[in-house]
């Protein structure tokens, strides 16, 4: 029995069959070609080393400072954003939906005499839905363009913002 100890149990040792493999013919392999043993001294590519000076360093400083800054503002913005997306889907629906709110209601309507049109103040509550959430969107796609833009003049080295759009801009 292959693969199997002399007491029954599995064998760990490799079986040593390399010999047996049928070679293929050479016009047919489909292995990559034996690399000649000669090996040739590789040339080493350096990149040449930026030597900054203390105006530069500072810069590359402010200009790291402004994108860690863009990046809490976009992720802060992410987080009030989404958060108000899915309070409005869930939480307002489901207090206009609640069978309570409707009993609340009919309650204020009976004990002050009032008649509150609830219908269209469903209808109103689901259009200001729409209008609060495309802003939220909006405003998020604002946090995520001004973090590209200082992370794109970063790494252009530009300080001034108004210089950095026109100089985009003469590329379009």
């Amino acid at each position: 029995m292959q693969g199997l100890n002399k007491d029954g149990g599995i064998s760990f040792e490799r079986k040593r069959n390399f010999d047996t493999k049928k070679k293929e013919p050479d016009m047919f392999s489909r292995k990559a070609p034996d690399k000649p043993t000669e090996e040739e001294p590789k040339e080493e590519i350096t990149e040449p080393v930026k030597v900054l000076d203390a105006e530069a360093e500072a810069r590359q400083a402010r200009l790291e400072a402004k994108l860690k800054t863009a990046k809490v503002v976009n992720y802060s913005g992410f987080a009030f954003n989404g958060s108000s997306i899915f309070a409005l889907l869930f939480g307002v629906h489901h207090f206009i939906m609640d069978p309570n709110t409707l009993e609340l209601i009919n309650l204020i309507e009976t004990t002050f005499g009032v008649d509150i049109p609830y219908e269209r103040f469903v209808e109103l509550v689901e259009l200001w839905k729409a209008q609060i959430m495309s802003i939220c969107g909006s405003v998020q796609v604002g946090f995520i363009a001004y973090q590209n833009t200082r992370q794109r003049m970063k790494d252009a080295d530009t300080e001034d913002t108004w210089a950095f759009i026109n100089k985009e801009l003469e590329k379009l």
